[in-house]
């Protein structure tokens, strides 16, 4: 894998956690430039196959090259997950054996300016990870100030929300607000100096996950993963915030729980019946002291892994 597109994390939790069948069938359904897909390959058998998906079409470019050792044994495709279903129904492959998600931005999108992700950096304010309608700029020069408020507030969890969106929509009647840097400094203007990095942080968090429907479809995304797993194959999630890693562990969780009859019922009238078990326990696994000195955007990472039953 091109160091420079993306260094994957918890590679080792993934591998002991997901396999659980050398000649399987596997999904990797945010494939970027091809680590954990590269893992899980190696681990593999010959007969072993992998199939990747991702939205961004230089995330499916850097992955045919990083994997192109792997042959046949490896399908790349340009699609949204949570169009997974129709893409494995599409390959006539009704059933696998695995499933990954690795959530968030890859290295490779935030480094580059021109993708327009990153506060460090000046560049167009775009944001989309693949092909859509609405880039940042449209979402920061054209929503309510009600639609700024929840966003900053739901996406980014962050409590100065109400004055940087009236700062927004304040300097946007004088011109459109086109570039990441001019987004930067406006917000600094509206905050303390104190620790401003952590705001900004959030906000560009926050309008990023609104333009890209990165919760909306979060759920639905592992609905049709668990749907095609096999009896005892296994779902790994690794997720960047508590946003994705609520909805995971609550959807988890919820596939984990059986009957949810009163207690007093003497039989089960529901016909709940549990799906997933938890592989790792319920709490997530995180990485290392280790991994986090040699990549700190590992620092909030968390896997949570799950079985078919």
């Amino acid at each position: 894998m091109p160091p420079e597109f993306h260094r994957p994390v918890l590679v080792s939790e993934v591998l002991d956690s997901l396999i659980s069948d050398r000649d399987g069938l596997y999904l990797d359904a945010t494939v970027g430039g091809g680590g954990h897909a590269g893992a899980i390959l190696s681990k593999l058998s010959e007969r072993g196959r992998l199939i990747g998906l991702d939205r961004d079409a230089a995330a499916i470019r850097a992955a045919a090259q990083a994997l192109r050792e792997y042959g046949h044994r490896v399908l790349l495709r340009q699609e949204v997950f949570w169009r997974l279903g129709a893409a494995l129904r599409g390959l006539n492959l009704p059933e696998i054996d695995g499933a990954l998600f690795d959530l968030g931005v890859s290295s490779h999108q935030i480094d580059d300016p021109d993708r327009g992700f990153s506060y460090r950096q000046d560049g167009p304010l775009d944001m989309r990870m693949g092909e859509g309608d609405r880039s940042a700029q449209d979402i920061v020069n054209t929503a309510p100030y009600e639609d700024l408020l929840r966003i900053f507030r739901d996406y980014g969890e962050e409590r100065r929300a109400a004055p940087i969106a009236r700062a927004i929509c304040t300097r946007r009647k004088q011109g459109p607000i086109q570039r990441t840097g001019e987004l930067a400094a406006l917000i600094r203007s509206v905050i303390p100096p104190d620790q401003p990095q952590k705001t900004l942080s959030r906000i560009f968090q926050a309008i990023r996950i609104e333009v890209n429907a990165e919760l909306e479809h979060l759920q639905e995304a592992l609905r049709q993963a668990v749907e095609h797993l096999r009896v005892g194959g296994r779902i790994g999630v690794i997720s960047y915030h508590s946003l994705e890693d609520r909805t995971v562990k609550t959807a988890f969780s919820e596939w984990a729980r059986g009957c949810i009859c009163p207690p007093d019922f003497p039989v089960c009238r529901c016909g709940k019946k549990k799906t997933l078990r938890f592989i790792r326990g319920r709490r997530g696994t995180k990485p290392g002291p280790e991994e986090i000195a040699l990549n700190l955007r590992a620092r909030s990472a968390t896997l949570r892994v799950a079985e078919r039953i």
